[in-house]
């Protein structure tokens, strides 16, 4: 068994992380995907976030015909690090689960600066996929490099952000304390992000295409994201 972890806000979840996870899951990266929807993120912590109960419940409502994806309320109670979820479902899964922790390229460049990353990559995969503005050959700059512990030449990760070619596969160096592989994935979706669409709708512009159509009736049914939510949630 081959489980995803994707974690996130999902300030709301939108159609942009459901093409990336099937993807994963297309290319048999993945057999299952577990969404974890965070309570209350560490980084986010004096920002306004949308009550995890509307959150939970959109990540519920998206994926729930989706046999290979699964709801984890492994987060919802309060702030949570990633290392500690990763450890702890960890602990829940046998020797024969491989997982994997599923992360956007710019997440990636910041990962050295969460709280205990390379427990992370002691007991995970790493799947980074493509991000809008950001470049895969930037890996190779030495904080990155060397972070990562891997050694690996520019050529592939140039035809990676040329569209050469859609998948690289690296694995970490002697020198480093983890043995995980880490894939390199370029996927085919739009520039879309959770603060355009939450913006889209407090402006009443439409974002049918943007969202799954639950999702987008439970936000019309809750009047999420407009002014009258943000008084109240405030």
């Amino acid at each position: 068994m081959n489980l995803g972890l994707f974690g996130g806000t999902f300030d709301p979840i939108h159609a942009g992380h459901l093409a990336i996870t099937q993807e994963i899951v297309d290319r048999v990266l993945c057999d299952q995907i577990l969404f974890i929807p965070a309570g209350l993120p560490p980084h986010r912590e004096n920002s306004t976030v949308t009550a995890i109960e509307h959150r939970r419940e959109m990540v519920r409502l998206a994926i729930a015909c989706i046999p290979s994806f699964l709801l984890s309320d492994i987060e919802i109670d309060g702030p949570s690090y990633s290392y500690h979820t990763v450890e702890t479902i960890r602990e829940m899964h046998d020797d024969d689960t491989n997982l994997s922790f599923i992360i956007g390229l710019d997440n990636l460049f910041a990962l050295p600066h969460w709280r205990e990353p390379q427990r992370i990559l002691k007991v995970c995969n790493l799947i980074v996929v493509s991000r809008p503005g950001w470049k895969f050959e930037s890996i190779v700059e030495p904080p990155h490099k060397e972070f990562l512990g891997i050694d690996i030449e520019p050529e592939g990760l140039k035809a990676l952000d040329a569209g050469i070619c859609n998948t690289l596969v690296i694995s970490p160096n002697q020198r480093t304390n983890h043995s995980r592989s880490i894939t390199l994935l370029r996927v085919h979706t739009t520039d879309v992000s959770s603060s355009k669409i939450r913006e889209a709708i407090a402006q009443k512009q439409e974002t049918q295409t943007l969202l799954p159509a639950p999702v987008k009736s439970y936000i019309l049914n809750s009047r999420l994201y407009t002014t009258e939510h943000i008084h109240s949630e405030s």
